[in-house]
């Protein structure tokens, strides 16, 4: 697991979402716990009590499960980390509530090799491209205007969300009406 690209994910989902970016504990507590460490251990590295480091990491699990719209916490992390693919190099996604918004996937061990493959299946598959990326836009779309309500509940500003989102400001109040 990256465990820079799941750092630089979470701290632009948190900055989205509150407006503060992960601070140096808190991106401790992370790294420790992707590489398998007690707070006791991280604590040490972090030059703080086994206690502080315990309930500020109760703190961000808190932050993290709000911003990914599922429960996290020490024992799930890792695992939920890896379920959403937050550290795949290979595709870009974007995580929005409960939807997971991605490009391509490749799995296989030997790409170069099952492209051939992956193309004729593409080739024989009735289904237009075009027609499933203006599918796959309108989720996409979709996704965003759905998460609008809960972003207006933590308090941000129609001029926040629309940033945030990438939408147009004038979507945004509509939505928010």
């Amino acid at each position: 697991m990256d465990v820079t690209k799941v750092l630089k994910y979470l701290d632009e989902q948190v900055v989205a979402q509150t407006g503060k970016h992960l601070d140096s504990l808190q991106r401790a507590i992370i790294k420790g716990v992707i590489n398998g460490q007690k707070y006791a251990d991280i604590a040490k590295e972090y030059q703080c009590t086994r206690g502080h480091a315990k309930d500020e990491a109760y703190a961000l699990w808190q932050i993290i499960s709000e911003v990914l719209g599922e429960d996290l916490n020490k024992s799930n992390f890792r695992a939920s980390i890896e379920r959403l693919g937050v550290d795949k190099s290979h595709y870009k996604s974007q995580i929005i509530g409960h939807y997971v918004i991605g490009g391509n996937i490749n799995h296989c061990s030997n790409p170069s090799q099952n492209n051939e493959k992956l193309e004729s299946i593409v080739r024989e598959t009735p289904t237009s491209v075009n027609d499933r990326d203006g599918n796959i836009e309108k989720e996409r779309k979709l996704a965003k205007l759905e998460t609008i309500p809960r972003l207006v509940k933590i308090g941000l500003t129609a001029e926040q969300i629309a940033q945030a989102l990438d939408l147009p400001l004038e979507e945004v109040e509509q939505k928010m009406r």
